[in-house]
Order: structure tokens, then C-alpha cells, then sequence
């Protein structure tokens, strides 16, 4: 199947900022002023402070993501026209894939928000789990099959049948991709070398190499610590199994399942459940490390990141704990480092030394060493924020009409 292609450079000078976004379809504005709802795409350099831009009816108050520490750089519809509802969006390095509710994938430059090009490889019944970059290819994990294609044009390289359907998205080591299913089956499907790269015929099909029959249907994303895998069910079954051997490397239970996906430093494992605590797991070990029992199920994604696990705890707030290396095995590990009753919300991002929390509404930034609220925006029309990178990345936003807008830190 032929991709749809579309091509086109974005005006970059500032100064004819007003006139580049009239001619897209955008409008600029005095902050607080009205406007009128564009309707093409646009790709611009950052917008000076002080103005709103309004881009197929979404608004962007400029004033409020300099006070996140970011810069619009530029909005885009992903999907071609009549291609479908955004359903999920996987930053990619230096192009961004994009995945419609009905089968359709695109691939968009992550420096203009040019869409390289849009192909449906199959039927838009057809349900996905997310796509994942492997050297120059990409892989779109359908559930009952991959498609590999090449980066730069779309082409298919191989359409690869996996065993069972699936129902999380991919842990990538190598050539080799770990699922859970909906049976409660854990597989490793060898799509590539070990270098990543895709398998020449006669065995471009790929092949399952191992496979675990557990309790409880899997459908948190797999988490990587080293060369193992960790995997939770949701009937609360946890298990590790090394990814290149598919040798079991320990396996433990909890009390009830999962609405979040568990996280990891590399070292342990992570899983804040419906049963109402959070633990932690490390590989080896017939039961938790550490447990924090709350009052809640815990349905809001955890974070961790340079020693702190971060927590929504609905009756409590967010809360910082210490999973630092250094505190292992000793009273300190898990003891609370702050708590933030006011702040509801994941942490997305990092920027300067600032966590950004995400509501689903607000973006509020708060302070990492102490806890304490420093600003809160409300993000009215944005449903997602998804960072390039935890700390000091690019910030992207999906509004609940498909626009995908990038913002930049502020320098």
C-alpha cells in the first residue's frame, strides 16, 4: 500500500509571525482577546509572549507555558483529513508516530511538524498497542500482528503474525519484543537480529522464542530492569523472566490487579494497585521489598526518577518517597519525602529542577526538593502531555480534536 505523502517547509522568522499563522489559519491575539477558530495546520518559531494563538478552535495562552518554562513552536493535524481520531501518539526521537482509532499510521517530523507520510496497512477494525522505533525502522504493533516498516517512506518491510493477540504495548531488547495478552500468556516475539535490524527471508515472519502461561489477564506494559522483564497480572500476579533466555527469575503475588503501568529504576520494580498499597519488587525475591498501604485503589500512573517514586494518592495527595540506591535495605527506603494534599495528577516531566503534573485539565509545576505548588495552568481542550525526554525535553500536547501541539523549554 502506497503511503499518503505531504510535503512543506514552515516560515521561521518571528517577526512575520501574525501574517505566517493568518495564512495557516491561525490567529494571534492580544491574551485575553477573542479570535476565530483556524483551520489548517501550522509550523512556526516560538511566539512571543503576550499573545494567544487559536488553532482550529484550541487555544494557546502563551503567557501560561512560559510559565511552564516552555515556547510554542508548532501545531499540526497529524492524521490527513477524514483519517481518523487520534489514538495514540509515540515520540520517536526526531519523528513522532501517530496512530488513528481506526487503523491509519503517520509519521510526523518532530523540528517542523511536517507529516512524512500516512499509510493503513490493514483493516480499521484492526486494534493497535502503540509503536516503537528500532534504528531506522519502525515497528506499528497491531494485536494480532507487527508491520515493519521503513522509517523515511512508509514501506512495509515484513507483516509479522504474532502466536496470540496481544494487549500491551511492546519491551524492546534487541530483536526480540516481550508482550503480555489478554489470557495471561507473557511472550517474547524475535522480530529482528540482535542488532534490532528486521530478519531476511525465509524468515521475515519472525517467531515466538519463549512464552509463560500466568494468572490473570496482562495489561500493564511490561518493564525492563536489566536483562529481565518485569510483568504484573491482574489478578496480581508478578513475575521476571530474562528476556534473551526466557528463564524465570522470580515470581510473587499481591492482592489485586493493576489500572496503571508499573515503573522501574533499573533495580526494582514498582506496582501501585487497586488493592490499595504500592510496592516494590526486585527480581530474585518471593515477596515485596517495601509496601505502603493507602485508603485508596491507586489508579493514577506512577513516576520514578533519580531515587523518588512520585504517587497520587487521592486521600492523602502527591507524595514523594525515597527509593534511592543508597537508602536499600535500610529504615530510610520509602520514607516520605514531602506530601503535596493540594496537587492531584501524574508527573510528566521535569523542567529546571520543576516537576510538571498533569491533571487531565491543570498543568501545575511544584517544587522537587520540598513539594510546595509554584503555578498551575488550566489546559482547556488538551487531553495528553507526553515529554521526549523526563527532564528538560520537548513537550507535546494532544488536544481532544487530534491538533498536536509542540512546546520547547524556554532558554
Amino acid at each position: 500500500m502506497n503511503p499518503v505523502f505531504a510535503h512543506g517547509r514552515p516560515p521561521r522568522l518571528a517577526a512575520l509571525l501574525a501574517a505566517c499563522l493568518l495564512a495557516a489559519g491561525c490567529t494571534v491575539t492580544p491574551s485575553g482577546a477573542g479570535e476565530k477558530p483556524g483551520t489548517k495546520a501550522s509550523a512556526k518559531q516560538p511566539a512571543a509572549i503576550g499573545v494567544v494563538t487559536t488553532s482550529r478552535g484550541v487555544r494557546i495562552v502563551h503567557d501560561d507555558w512560559a510559565t511552564l518554562g516552555y515556547r510554542w513552536e508548532w501545531s499540526t493535524t497529524p492524521l490527513a483529513a477524514g483519517r481518523g481520531v487520534v489514538g495514540s501518539v509515540d515520540i520517536l526521537g526526531d519523528v513522532i508516530a501517530v496512530q488513528s482509532k481506526d487503523a491509519w499510521t503517520a509519521l510526523v517530523q518532530a523540528n517542523t511538524g511536517n507529516r512524512l507520510w500516512q499509510v493503513r496497512n490493514t483493516s480499521p477494525l484492526t486494534e493497535f498497542e502503540g509503536n516503537v522505533r528500532v534504528n531506522d525502522v519502525l515497528i506499528s504493533c497491531a494485536r494480532p500482528e507487527l508491520f515493519i516498516m521503513e522509517l523515511g517512506s512508509g514501506n512495509l518491510i515484513a507483516r509479522q503474525p504474532v502466536d496470540v493477540v496481544i494487549s500491551t504495548p511492546p519491551l524492546i531488547d534487541g530483536g526480540l519484543a516481550v508482550f503480555g495478552t489478554p489470557t495471561g500468556r507473557v511472550l517474547c516475539h524475535r522480530f529482528g537480529k540482535a542488532s534490532g535490524e528486521p530478519l531476511p527471508p525465509p524468515f521475515a515472519d519472525g517467531a515466538m522464542a519463549w512464552e509463560y502461561s500466568l494468572d490473570g489477564a496482562i495489561t500493564a506494559t511490561p518493564v525492563q530492569l536489566g536483562g529481565l522483564a518485569g510483568v504484573v497480572t491482574q489478578a496480581g500476579e508478578v513475575f521476571f523472566v530474562d528476556i534473551a533466555s526466557g528463564s524465570g527469575a522470580g515470581r510473587s503475588q499481591i492482592s489485586g490487579g493493576v489500572a496503571t503501568d508499573p515503573v522501574t529504576d533499573g533495580q526494582t520494580m514498582f506496582v501501585a494497585s487497586l488493592d490499595q498499597s504500592i510496592y516494590a519488587f526486585q527480581p530474585g525475591r518471593s515477596t515485596w521489598t517495601w509496601r505502603y498501604r493507602t485508603a485508596d485503589p491507586l489508579r493514577i500512573q506512577p513516576t520514578c526518577h533519580d531515587g523518588v517514586l512520585y504517587l497520587d494518592v487521592p486521600s492523602e495527595g502527591l507524595i514523594a518517597f525515597d527509593v534511592s540506591g543508597d537508602s536499600l535495605g535500610t529504615e530510610r527506603y520509602g520514607r516520605k519525602l514531602w506530601v503535596n494534599s493540594n496537587v492531584v495528577g501524574r508527573v510528566v516531566a521535569m523542567r529546571s529542577d520543576e516537576l510538571i503534573v498533569w491533571d487531565g485539565k491543570s498543568a501545575t509545576l511544584v517544587d522537587k526538593v520540598g513539594g510546595d505548588t509554584i503555578a498551575s495552568i488550566k489546559l482547556p481542550k488538551f487531553t495528553r502531555l507526553i515529554p521526549s525526554t523526563f527532564v528538560d525535553g520537548d513537550l507535546y500536547a494532544l488536544a481532544e480534536n487530534g491538533l498536536l501541539a509542540k512546546f520547547s523549554p524556554r532558554r
